[in-house]
């Protein structure tokens, strides 16, 4: 593949600016586009870039190609990069970035994998609305609900109706058109909440787009297309945000009502789940042995935002598609990968590995866990629930035990 690039600007503002909470993107070098995916598992943000051939001064594709490339390195290289023109070169095993004024620099990357690893395309939903306005007013918007929270919703109503809000403590912003300038459809009222960082960190490159088309969905990815012309289309989907779920969770018990599972069986339910793209029958599950009376395994899916129900059946959710074909290819980054998203959504669990730096007991583990969660969300977890969150640990290899006293220790190199 050889291409010339002019808008270098905006081709160098994309990389740097998604570097920021991607760290290993996949690349597709097709013969009408180039085309770059990537998940990240830590912030809940699948990515998807298309760059057609009209981006590009010249593009010519002989042979197609798929790799990964380690993007903080690609974003250093292209920061120097501030002529004209950039020329591009892709070739087995390396992409080369060059310029020609009065030197000939040529910056090489190597790929990461030889054969391309399995990125999930995007779930397709069914949006309850869809809305297509100005991409400068959205990031606008976007700019100014972030200085009062980092978490911002978006709801729309029947029959054109369209509002964004942020809400923190004593203060609130929110905002709807003042006249129907843009194209909104709604089938019925819905609304989405998101963690406002990731397109707070792309507001110049939205601003520079033309449009941005809103996907919101009940308890579905908000999406965003943003459009630039007829060169690309820049596609985020943004996991919902679950406001204190598990705070919301409480039993008569006076725990957090944690689902009670054995995680070799939640890893196969998972596994289950991904062979069925059009959602699973619960009772399927049940029938396979791969789901509780409770319920335990769907529970824990959700409050991990790893699957979502839909018309009855149950999906997963770009994360859970991730986590799927992680697990096939290497288990033990598929652990690492569901103890992160434990800790960002179960707030005992998270405690749990952070503050305990000592081996304690069970008993005593317990305890320390209650003392701070008791002043940080208003309830305890019982001796049920602690049993959970080490069946968790136990799985994701976080969890040691030696003498009967129980330690943590997590993998800082992943």
């Amino acid at each position: 593949m050889e291409a010339i690039i002019t808008d270098v600007n905006l081709f160098r503002k994309l990389f740097q600016y998604v570097t920021r909470f991607i760290e290993v993107a996949h690349f597709d070098i097709k013969k009408d586009m180039l085309r770059v995916r990537s998940i990240d598992p830590h912030e809940f943000c699948y990515v998807d870039i298309k760059l057609y051939s009209e981006f590009f001064e010249e593009y010519a594709v002989e042979k197609e190609f798929s790799f990964a490339i380690e993007l903080s390195e690609l974003s250093r290289i292209l920061t120097v990069l501030t002529t004209k023109q950039i020329f591009m070169r892709v070739g087995e095993g390396y992409v080369n970035f060059s310029t020609k004024e009065n030197w000939v620099m040529t910056f090489g990357v190597k790929w990461l994998r030889s054969d391309p690893y399995i990125l999930p395309e995007p779930n397709i939903f069914e949006y309850e609305a869809i809305a297509n306005i100005s991409a400068r007013e959205f990031a606008n918007i976007i700019q100014k609900a972030s200085a009062i929270s980092h978490e911002i919703s978006f709801s729309a109503e029947v029959p054109n109706k369209l509002m964004v809000f942020a809400i923190k403590e004593h203060y609130s912003f929110t905002a709807h058109p003042s006249s129907s300038h843009f194209q909104i459809s709604v089938k019925q009222p819905v609304s989405v909440s998101i963690i406002a960082d990731y397109l707070k960190s792309l507001t110049y490159f939205i601003s520079k787009c033309e449009s941005a088309k809103l996907f919101i969905g009940n308890d579905k990815p908000l999406r965003v297309d943003l459009i630039y012309g007829n060169k690309g289309v820049f596609s985020l989907s943004l996991s919902h945000k679950k406001k204190d779920k598990l705070k919301k969770e409480k039993h008569d018990r006076a725990g957090t009502s944690l689902p009670r599972i054995s995680m070799k069986i939640f890893e196969k339910y998972l596994i289950q789940l991904s062979r069925y793209p059009d959602g699973a029958d619960p009772q399927i599950l049940e029938i396979a042995n791969l789901e509780t009376k409770g319920k335990d395994c769907w529970r824990l899916s959700d409050i991990l935002t790893l699957a979502y129900k839909d018309k009855g059946k149950i999906k997963l959710t770009p994360l859970g598609e991730a986590f799927a074909s992680l697990y096939e290819k290497d288990e033990k980054k598929a652990k690492q990968f569901l103890h992160i998203l434990a800790k960002d959504t179960i707030i005992p669990y998270n405690l749990m590995i952070e503050t305990l730096e000592t081996p304690v007991s069970q008993d005593e583990l317990r305890e320390r866990i209650n003392a701070i969660l008791e002043k940080k969300a208003g309830y305890k977890i019982n001796g049920q629930d602690t049993s959970t969150l080490l069946e968790i640990a136990k799985w994701c290899g976080v969890l040691t035990k030696k003498s009967n006293l129980l330690s943590f220790k997590e993998d800082k190199n992943n």
